[in-house]
């Protein structure tokens, strides 16, 4: 989606905005602002695209929540949101339709410090624009930015302040199991409270049954399913996402969203599966960027704060973190490529560029090195391409030849007793609090008594955590009863192989002459390095000492026995 000022051209789309509190004055009247606004987009060369004239309406009304106005802005203004309802409000707007939102004075678009400040720091994000005529707020000129700093400086107090209130008003309804209203987190629904003042949220075992859904996507990605792979599955399932399903929950039609990989990895590394209770915010880093980041909504004791039942348990969502960290790689562009090739990122040519597939004259398929595809480079070795059906088998040939009769292990997470994770959890619970003080949200007399106490608790919880006796958590091995070459037997596609090839650390040099053929069966350590290697003609084909070891040790405890 495009948020930006448009590329290419000077002219910018206007957006002119007309208010008047009571249409009694000439000098202010819609007719005089509109004709002010015209002759200052006419001089600077933009283009007027839209009035908002609001009439009758006071300035201290929000700009986002006025009639005229609020149909050119997001409803979520103002206001923290989800990335899905910010998307939603963006889409239902008009505001990808202007560049600058210009009045007659600053008051016409607000007379409320707060308001002013927060459209000037949502038209930053997004690459808009703020200006009026009279008032010489022109946010393209560095004057214009220095006056809007000192009037920001008074919104941003007051902000801080309803931050504040908020953010206590909303901690108090979660302490209370109250559920504020917005996207359902997936795994639960919502139900009248029992006590009938609003809406609690509780698993959601029936009905879509989308906590079934999450435990069974939780146990697969435990046992080893990628969730590239899983989001295919539910794909081709037709299980409605998380969007959907709340659409169909509410008696509207699904609209086919898909299942997505960097949506369902956030959920699967989200604390709402533990029914804890996370807030998104804006945070502006060191290097002036706003960055979205979340938070855990604390108690008194500055410990997460129970808003549900869980869906899972503690110990099976560190099982999830601990495999999911565990998977965790530098993903470059060959890991991502749905139709990548078996050996994309496992095949390199001597220089140590990595082979890319093409196809040549007649239809046949080759790989050949990357250089020979960037203008003006040369690989020093002059590598001639090699047929792409025979470096796949030669590389499947090394695979199964080395390892093919070794049984395959699944790693096990072992969870431990060593308090960490809730060691952690105080100790980013203090930097939270900490942060919040600093940031003055804790500097009236009875802010700072809540802040002591808040830190004490912390304090104590921390000191006893680290009395108690530890034992580190760990992964173990078992056996599977499956050997590499089953597993191999059971990929169907080049991408399956490929992603299996990569996991395992396979990897395939091609040289610019014959390297002699040294049998598989011959093969020994590199000097000083942690493969074995082989030729395949031209090829030198590696694989992983530890795989070559595994298979030594499954023929001396077969001769031992």
């Amino acid at each position: 989606m495009d948020r930006t000022h448009r590329e290419g051209t000077s002219v910018a789309r206007v957006l002119g905005v007309v208010r008047l509190s009571r249409d009694r004055e000439e000098s202010t009247s819609p007719a005089r602002q509109r004709e002010s606004i015209e002759q200052w987009a006419q001089r600077l060369g933009h283009e007027v695209v839209g009035w908002a004239e609001d009439l009758d309406v006071s300035g201290a009304v929000a700009p986002w929540k006025r009639d005229e106005l609020g149909q050119w802005l997001p409803a979520t203004m103002g206001r923290e949101a989800s990335e899905p309802e910010e998307e939603i409000a963006w889409n239902r707007s008009r505001a990808n339709e202007w560049d600058i939102i210009c009045s007659w004075k600053l008051d016409r678009i607000s007379r409320r410090a707060l308001h002013t400040s927060q459209l000037h720091e949502w038209c930053k994000e997004n690459g808009k624009q703020i200006a009026s005529v009279e008032d010489g707020y022109d946010l393209t000129t560095p004057i214009g930015e220095f006056l809007f700093n000192i009037l920001a400086s008074f919104g941003q107090m007051e902000l801080e302040t309803i931050k504040f209130r908020a953010k206590a008003s909303f901690n108090e309804l979660v302490r209370q199991g109250r559920w504020r209203g917005g996207w359902l987190p997936y795994g639960y629904r919502a139900e009248p409270a029992d006590d009938g003042q609003g809406y609690r949220l509780v698993v959601d075992d029936d009905g879509m049954n989308t906590a079934a859904t999450l435990r069974d996507i939780v146990a697969r990605v435990i046992d080893g399913e990628s969730v590239n792979r899983v989001c295919a599955s539910l794909n081709e399932q037709g299980v409605p996402a998380p969007m959907d399903a709340q659409r169909i929950r509410e008696g509207n039609e699904s609209k086919g969203a898909l299942w997505r990989v960097g949506n369902l990895t956030k959920m699967l590394r989200s604390h709402t599966l533990l029914g804890w209770t996370e807030v998104g915010e804006k945070v502006k880093g060191d290097d002036g960027k706003v960055r979205r980041t979340t938070r855990l909504v604390r108690g008194d004791d500055g410990l997460p704060l129970q808003r549900a039942e869980p869906v899972i348990d503690r110990e099976t969502f560190e099982k999830l973190q601990a495999v999911i960290d565990e998977r965790k790689k530098p993903a470059g562009a060959a890991a991502k490529r749905a139709d990548r090739s078996m050996l994309l990122g496992v095949a390199y040519c001597l220089c140590g560029t990595p082979l890319y597939a093409y196809t040549g004259g007649r239809g046949k398929r080759y790989y050949r090195c990357g250089r020979k595809a960037i203008a003006g480079a040369r690989c020093e070795y002059e590598t001639k391409s090699v047929r792409r059906d025979r470096l796949d088998g030669w590389v499947e040939q090394a695979l199964l030849g080395t390892v093919g009769d070794v049984e395959v292990m699944q790693r096990t997470y072992r969870p431990g007793v060593d308090h960490s994770t809730e060691i952690a959890d105080v100790l980013r619970a203090l930097d939270e609090l900490e942060d919040d003080r600093q940031a003055g949200l804790y500097a009236t007399a009875r802010t700072r008594d809540r802040f002591r106490a808040q830190h004490k608790a912390l304090s104590a919880r921390l000191d006893a955590l680290e009395q108690l006796p530890s034992e580190p958590s760990g992964w173990d091995e078992t056996p599977t009863g499956r050997t590499y070459r089953e597993m191999w037997e059971s990929l169907t596609t080049p991408q399956d192989k490929n992603t299996a090839l990569r996991d395992l650390g396979v990897r395939a040099i091609l040289h610019p002459s014959s390297l002699g053929g040294l049998s598989f069966e011959q093969m020994a350590p590199a000097d000083g390095r942690e493969y074995y290697t082989g030729n395949y003609g031209r090829v030198e084909i590696r694989t992983p000492a530890k795989m070559r070891e595994a298979a030594r040790h499954t023929v001396e405890a077969a001769e031992s026995a």
